[in-house]
């Protein structure tokens, strides 16, 4: 009888399609080394509604977005988003209930996945325990996710497109959002939408101190991030 491949090997082979070799090496060692310590490369993003475009989706195939905020259909949201299998339902409940929005992309009837956006200042991680800082009509998009068997039908650009509508919608002036840098797919459409990062922000967390360094380049770090503790 064929045996299904398990989780193990089938996100192996996932990350290998979509990161490429040399990424998924990276990948790899940092995993070896995770005992010990612990890094992340991020590319910074900032789009200024006041100057820029709202940038157009590229799908080629019909893919809806719903946005969720306020009271509206919010149990249908957490329902959806919780099926999806990456967020605990009171990690969802607390995002909606310190006010950030969802949005949420739909392939037929289906969710497909789904994207946040936030408008208050010290609650986003961007990792090891280092918080956004968000200005006054400013706002932070964060924590973009596609199902697996939807990735590669620009699902994201999707969600990307009606998160920026709505945060111009509301009168928000720059919008921000991160992207690693061992997310290729994510940094391709960057590319290709012409986006330019305006920081680089590495850190490291070293276990036995029990401590997380940093460095960046393009801003000064305290400029958009608060550190822990």
């Amino acid at each position: 009888m064929h045996k299904r491949p398990s989780l193990k090997w089938s996100t192996i082979g996932e990350a290998w399609r979509w990161r490429g070799p040399f990424v998924f090496f990276l990948v790899g060692l940092r995993e070896i080394v995770r005992p010990v310590a612990y890094w992340h490369v991020f590319h910074i993003f900032e789009i200024d509604l006041t100057r820029e475009p709202v940038p157009q989706p590229h799908a080629g195939e019909p893919i809806e977005v719903k946005i969720y905020a306020g009271a509206a259909d919010l149990e249908k949201a957490k329902t959806e988003i919780v099926s999806m299998g990456r967020l605990a339902p009171e990690v969802v409940h607390s995002r909606f209930n310190r006010g950030d929005t969802a949005a949420i992309a739909y392939v037929g009837q289906q969710p497909a996945g789904y994207a946040w956006m936030s408008f208050t200042s010290g609650s986003v991680e961007l990792a090891f325990g280092v918080n956004w800082i968000v200005g006054p009509d400013e706002s932070v998009r964060y924590d973009y996710f596609v199902l697996p068997k939807w990735r590669g039908r620009r699902v994201f650009s999707c969600l990307n497109s009606a998160v920026v509508a709505c945060a111009r919608n509301l009168g928000i002036v720059r919008t921000f959002s991160s992207i690693s840098t061992v997310n290729t797919q994510s940094m391709s459409l960057a590319k290709r939408d012409g986006r330019i990062p305006v920081m680089k922000v590495t850190l490291a967390h070293v276990r036995g101190l029990n401590r997380t360094f940093h460095r960046t380049a393009g801003a000064p770090f305290e400029f958009r991030f608060l550190k822990p503790g």
